[in-house]
């Protein structure tokens, strides 16, 4: 969603988008003596938060500016190690924004089984490397994990289904909150024609710009939150979707759009998961935005599946 905005601020000339990497990643790698992190968290201790695990992580010293533009806003000097540089520009920093300033040492990140997810709030929805896996029902969110798969929540009403897909992983971000609390701007961005690849969109819709190249004319989107995101962000690419949907939508996003002429097709008497692997199994080739979607609808038909077309 960085990606979208800096897509809809028109910002790609100056910021590279190509590759997405994780923030402490990139703070670790700037090659410079003083990096500074700046960003707008939900509230000032959701951003604390996240600074504390990115420097944590990185293992330098670095700046953060949290809500620069809000009255609560604040400069946070996370000190790794001493940094005469880093010390003097968040003092410049807070004097130029009018803000305090705060000196903080990142705490040590968490090992073991048992992961605490800050800064929860009840009713937002909780992921873990970008899948829905449940409802936050308490500020106190607990991840028990065993061999890399997650055993138990607290705190949180699980979605069997994210779990199920999730699996087994090495390594889990959990992040929780919707992926965007207001309606964003209309998109103008010109719909691909003529022939090309059609991408599959499987309840991850974080990595939708991944999964698109030059030659992709459409996207079948599997999954009814899954269909709102990445039709979203793929508007901005000019990528039309087929959505598969099953009516579970949990609303993770505010005032979604699609490409002109998107699809969405409700599916009946099964999950979109399992007509979604069916179709991802037999939907090839290439061929016009068109063509895809009658060869998914004839393709529904053939294996029984009933279907609506949704507004």
């Amino acid at each position: 969603m960085c990606r979208t905005a800096i897509i809809d601020m028109r910002l790609e000339h100056a910021v590279d988008i190509a590759r997405c990497e994780l923030p402490s990643r990139t703070l670790a790698a700037i090659p410079c003596p003083v990096p500074v992190l700046v960003n707008n968290g939900k509230t000032v201790d959701s951003g604390l938060a996240f600074g504390d695990i990115v420097v944590g992580r990185a293992g330098r010293t670095a700046i953060q500016v949290e809500r620069a533009s809000e009255k609560d806003g604040v400069i946070i000097l996370w000190e790794v190690e001493p940094n005469e540089t880093a010390a003097w520009v968040a003092k410049a920093l807070s004097e130029h924004f009018s803000l305090p300033l705060r000196r903080l040492r990142p705490s040590e990140n968490e090992d073991g089984e048992c992961h605490s997810v800050r800064c929860a709030c009840p009713g937002e929805p909780l992921f873990a490397n970008g899948i829905l896996i449940g409802v936050v029902e308490s500020p106190d969110v607990k991840v028990h994990m065993k061999d890399g798969r997650i055993v138990r929540l607290e705190g949180v009403t699980a979605k069997d289904t994210g779990l199920a897909r999730l699996g087994q992983a090495a390594d889990v971000k959990f992040k929780s909150g919707y992926i965007r609390y207001k309606a964003g701007p209309e998109c103008d961005y010109p719909v691909r024609y003529g022939k090309g690849h059609m991408a599959v969109i499987d309840h991850i819709a974080f990595g939708s710009l991944e999964n698109v190249d030059a030659d992709t004319v459409c996207a079948l989107a599997v999954g009814d939150d899954t269909t709102e995101v990445a039709g979203d962000v793929l508007a901005r690419r000019g990528v039309r979707i087929v959505g598969i949907t099953d009516g579970d939508r949990d609303g993770v996003l505010k005032g979604p759009v699609r490409a002109c002429g998107s699809v969405v097709l409700r599916v009946s008497g099964t999950t979109d998961d399992e007509a979604g692997a069916a179709l991802a199994k037999k939907i090839g080739g290439t061929d016009t935005f068109e063509g895809f979607v009658e060869r998914i609808k004839d393709e529904l038909s053939r294996l029984e599946i009933a279907y609506e077309v949704c507004p």
